[in-house]
């Protein structure tokens, strides 16, 4: 096996030359991914989304929504299922974010974040959802 052919893509969305973000979670990113991957006969390819970042505008709070529309995804078409190997989910102790010389304990000093509470919903959620 060439190491050539092994490959993975981590989907964070992007930011175009007006600096509106441009998300890539969607079902047409994607089927259009995964078609290319076929296409190439790749070995172990995987897609791991990034549900902030771009593809939830940095609105930290969007990242349950777009897991669930992930999960439905997979669940829906199975050959997603096949490739999403994984989610990333911005989180943290506490919820959002802080200047560096904020105080909070637990607190982002960079991008806001779910905090724990909240992600640790969204995991049982997801859970929750896989197993239906």
């Amino acid at each position: 096996c060439s190491s050539d052919l092994l490959t993975h893509a981590i989907l964070r969305g992007a930011v175009n030359q007006y600096g509106s973000s441009i998300p890539n979670y969607h079902y047409e990113d994607l089927m259009r991914l995964i078609e290319e991957y076929e296409n190439r006969k790749l070995q172990n390819p995987a897609i791991i989304i990034d549900v902030n970042h771009s593809n939830s505008d940095k609105q930290f709070n969007q990242q349950p929504r777009i897991a669930s529309e992930i999960i439905h995804n997979r669940r829906k078409e199975p050959i997603i299922g096949k490739y999403v190997k994984g989610l990333m989910i911005e989180s943290y102790i506490e919820e959002g974010s802080q200047a560096i010389n904020g105080g909070i304990y637990g607190k982002s000093i960079t991008d806001p974040c779910l905090g724990w509470p909240a992600t640790e919903r969204l995991i049982y959620h997801l859970v929750e959802k896989m197993n239906q």
